[in-house]
């Protein structure tokens, strides 16, 4: 089991996700669909933190946080390969509503982006417990 000080990195980390994916929809439903797009991503993105947490590592960049969670858990087969495309997607998406002043995502796109960091968040929430099985209080 993964030390305390880690389990609580962990469990902040995930909150933060599913916090992050509570303000999407208000964010769609208000039309900023390029800010819903940057949280889609970011809710991903913490939800991978929580993981790495529980190693004991830490990324300084984002393409690290992504490479780590290919490495360590897609291609050890904890998690299924789509999750991968699915955080390229939420990845590319982000940096190009973020970056590019031209790109407008539309109502659709968010709403698919919503639903994307909400599976992605739920994998790695269903996975967080059976990490730290013996833990009875983790994320509950």
């Amino acid at each position: 089991m993964p030390d305390s000080t880690f389990i609580e990195l962990s469990q902040m980390q995930m909150q933060r996700a599913k916090e992050l994916l509570t303000e999407i929809p208000v964010l769609i439903q208000i039309g900023a669909y390029n800010t819903a797009a940057n949280r889609a991503y970011y809710a991903a993105f913490h939800a991978m933190k929580a993981l790495e947490a529980l190693d004991n590592y830490d990324s300084k960049k984002h393409s690290g946080v992504v490479s780590y969670f290919r490495q360590h858990y897609i291609k050890t087969g904890v998690f299924d390969a789509d999750l991968s495309d699915l955080i390229e997607v939420l990845q590319t998406t982000r940096e190009e509503s973020d970056y590019n002043i031209i790109v407008r995502i539309n109502a659709e796109e968010a709403e698919m982006l919503l639903r994307s960091a909400v599976r992605f968040v739920d994998a790695i929430a269903a996975y967080l417990p059976e990490r730290c099985r013996s833990d009875q209080t983790f994320l509950n």
